[in-house]
């Protein structure tokens, strides 16, 4: 079953919420390699949640390498 509109921006919503919890930890130098390594895996997982918006308004889609 294809994802609404809704349920997208919903998991990007909490996608940049974790992000901004991680990146708040790395600044504070209270990080472990797994929160590093978790950051990495949001922010390409928020690239493929921002290309399903694109994709649904047929707009250019972001390519994250």
């Amino acid at each position: 079953m294809k994802k609404t509109i809704a349920e997208i921006i919903d998991e990007l919503t909490i996608c940049n919420i974790k992000i901004f919890m991680l990146v708040d930890k790395i600044r504070a130098n209270e990080h472990t390699k797994e929160d590093a390594k978790k950051t990495e895996e949001l922010n390409l997982y928020r690239s493929r949640l921002k290309n399903a918006i694109n994709e649904y308004f047929q707009e250019r889609q972001e390519i994250k390498v």
